[in-house]
């Protein structure tokens, strides 16, 4: 009883390290059971049920393997390991095009000039970093589609070759200090540009193929399976805007319309759904709430791509949106965004989770 207000303190419960991060062997198995080491450090608990320790050293090392194990069932989770031997060719050619899009990038902040325009340094970057990009999602994916080994070769080993194929050309033409796209002026030029497009025909027809056969039974739950389908949909979508550009002869539709826009945004839903899909395998939910929040999510990233293409096939800007394309846009964003929390929030809870017994605490008496 406390004298100056009349409260009752609850007892504190109290641990041994034995208790709290190990355990003892007994002729039944692992069985939980008090230390008797004198010098043990106590633990207690607080009224929210948070682990306290006064051994720092013991409080790092339990949260840094709490998040080495939060990290492992990620990867488990969305199957990063082991890796097949087409799905490495895909991660080591994705990751040298990924590094050429970042050196370029380096070579943009030295030398600079314009970031628009059909002579910049944009190209390789952008080209690079995208296209490095969906070749290591596509080879992530294969295995959910249960692909024979010989498909799965033959798949990455073509939308390698021709990425790897697009983006030496792109980089070539810029450091020659002549546009890549729409050029025809030199035969020479005129023969990059073409070459450019039959590679980009085959990077299509992959991803024609995978989405098909996206759609028969997956190695996957249902939730990650239609985010799957949902992100090669949009992703064919993405094509459809880059064939347009072909046709009109640039980026641009109408007065002032990006074709840019729609077919960027678009292009990286399979990474963007995919993704929520495989963080929401970590919350504590049932499957049909996960494929309901992976739903909104590709709801959401619908509207904002309708969105940009509202506003590119009106003639507008980028930045002269209409109250249509506004409105779509907005909502959009909240359902997609809506998804985002949810996803990121159960991760986040279990991250702060692994780190609650490294608050310090005072010894138990």
């Amino acid at each position: 009883m406390n004298g100056c207000n009349g409260h009752v303190r609850a007892p504190t419960r109290v641990f041994t390290d034995a208790e709290v991060f190990g355990v003892a062997e007994s002729g039944h198995g692992h069985v939980l059971r008090p230390s008797t080491r004198p010098s043990a450090p106590r633990l207690a608990t607080t009224e929210k049920g948070k682990v306290m320790t006064t051994n720092p050293a013991r409080a790092r090392q339990h949260a840094l393997d709490s998040t080495a194990s939060l990290l492992t069932e990620f990867s488990r989770a969305a199957r990063l390991r082991p890796a097949t031997g087409y799905q490495r060719l895909g991660y080591w050619c994705a990751a040298a095009l990924i590094l050429s899009g970042l050196l370029h990038g380096a070579v943009y902040l030295i030398d600079g000039g314009p970031w628009e325009g059909p002579l910049s340094w944009r190209k390789p970057i952008v080209f690079g970093l995208s296209f490095g990009i969906t070749l290591a999602t596509v080879a992530w994916i294969l295995p959910f589609l249960r692909v024979r080994a010989a498909t799965g070769w033959f798949t990455v080993g073509i939308l390698t070759a021709t990425s790897l194929g697009e983006v030496l050309l792109i980089t070539l033409q810029t450091w020659r200090g002549v546009a890549s796209h729409f050029n025809e002026s030199t035969p020479f030029d005129a023969a990059v540009f073409s070459t450019m497009g039959m590679l980009v025909g085959l990077v299509g027809l992959v991803t024609v193929f995978v989405t098909v056969r996206s759609f028969f039974a997956q190695d996957a739950p249902p939730s990650l399976a239609w985010a799957i389908r949902a992100g090669l949909v949009l992703m064919i979508v993405s094509q459809a805007v880059g064939v347009q550009m072909i046709v009109e002869g640039g980026n641009t539709f109408g007065s002032a319309g990006a074709l840019k826009v729609p077919h960027a945004v678009t292009l990286h839903a399979v990474q963007v759904l995919p993704a929520l899909a495989v963080l929401l395998s970590l919350a504590d939910m049932s499957e049909r709430s996960r494929v309901r929040t992976v739903g909104i999510g590709a709801l959401g990233y619908a509207l904002l791509i309708a969105a940009t293409m509202l506003q590119t096939y009106d003639g507008r800007a980028p930045l002269q949106p209409s109250l249509v394309s506004s409105a779509a846009a907005l909502t959009g964003l909240a359902l997609l965004g809506w998804s985002a929390v949810r996803s990121l929030g159960w991760f986040a809870a279990r991250v702060r989770h692994a780190h609650e017994v490294s608050i310090p605490a005072r010894p138990v008496p």
